[in-house]
């Protein structure tokens, strides 16, 4: 008997799959591949939300972990997946300026909002300047992803495969699944738990999510940021990714010509050098009604639970979510309220 089944590999799944490795628990996941939100928010960490110059949630208290959990992956796979990168966000005015000025001697953000500079970057023009962020960067997880499904299969502990609910099996110590058996399961599945029938009803409502990877000449070594992100693709020299839309109607993976030109009209008011279209990608966000993580237990079944609604800054927030659920799980430490799936008491799963 298996002490966890994990379904889902995105960024919360591989965070859940740390805490079983510390605690020498052992564990079967199942993946179909079908959530790519993880794999096309390009892996940035940032504490600050930049349109209003004010500290993220919980974004400051979770970030120095979430690092070190990267960095236990780069050690165990002796990969770099941790770049420091630090963001300039362009400035529109004076007024931004003063604005910038202020929030940058405040707690918290004091930590990451530096001086204003006036730093040519090719192909960008900033008369006013760029307020710089540093302490932030980009995780490869697409790299991080890919390394530990094939670790996984390797150990014979992955199973790429669709998972079929009505095969379920659930009894008071342990949960079954056609010939498997484990003392608890973890959904860790992003947008696909709309279709969980246990945790369906819970209000994750889902953002899409598109963005565009172009080719270059121009040297951007920064994370830039105005009306879109410039970020550098940090697996392939001479590519960035432009992002990034949101969407709360549809709920496909599929790229539209909509977000293309919409990024397309974004980035050339921005940048003014040549570049060419490598890729698009779309994938939906976990995102949750009031913009908190979803973890915890199913009501009726104690051995189900659920990893989940990480939103746009999951990179940061995962890892910490992720402890605080095994801790639950196994010791009855209770989450932050924030998180804990209990506050939504008057919806049934």
């Amino acid at each position: 008997m298996y002490d966890y089944i994990v379904v889902g590999l995105g960024v919360a799944g591989w965070s859940f799959l740390q805490q079983l490795d510390e605690n020498r628990q052992n564990y079967i996941v199942f993946d179909n591949c079908s959530q790519q939100s993880t794999r096309i928010a390009g892996g940035m960490f940032n504490p600050v939300i930049l349109k209003r110059f004010t500290p993220a949630w919980k974004a400051h208290e979770m970030l120095q972990y979430a690092l070190l959990q990267f960095q236990k992956a780069e050690l165990q796979y002796g990969k770099k997946y941790i770049h420091y990168i630090n963001i300039y966000r362009k400035l529109t005015g004076i007024a931004e300026q003063n604005n910038w000025i202020t929030a940058s001697d405040k707690p918290v953000l004091s930590v990451y909002m530096k001086d204003i500079v006036f730093e040519k970057i090719d192909g960008i023009e900033a008369p006013y300047g760029f307020g710089v962020l540093h302490g932030t960067g980009i995780v490869n997880v697409n790299q991080l992803l890919d390394d530990i499904a094939i670790d996984l299969k390797k150990h014979g502990k992955l199973i790429q495969a669709d998972f079929d609910y009505d095969q379920l099996e659930i009894h008071p110590e342990y949960v079954s699944y056609r010939n498997i058996k484990a003392r608890k399961i973890v959904f860790a599945e992003g947008y696909g738990l709309k279709q969980n029938p246990f945790f369906k009803d819970l209000p994750l409502t889902g953002t899409k999510g598109e963005m565009l990877m172009i080719e270059t000449q121009a040297n951007i070594p920064y994370i830039v940021k105005s009306n879109v992100f410039i970020a550098p693709n940090v697996a392939q020299k001479g590519q960035y990714y432009i992002g990034a839309t949101y969407n709360w109607e549809d709920k496909t993976n599929t790229p539209t010509n909509t977000a293309r030109e919409h990024l397309e009209s974004k980035l050339q008011q921005l940048f003014d050098k040549p570049y060419k279209i490598v890729l698009q990608k779309a994938g939906i966000r976990p995102t949750v009604i009031d913009r908190r993580p979803l973890a915890g237990k199913h009501t009726e079944y104690h051995n189900l639970a659920v990893l989940n609604g990480m939103g746009t800054r999951g990179v940061i927030l995962a890892p910490t979510i992720a402890k605080q659920l095994f801790q639950y799980l196994e010791f009855d430490i209770p989450m932050m309220k924030e998180t804990d799936i209990r506050r939504f008491e008057t919806i049934n799963f």
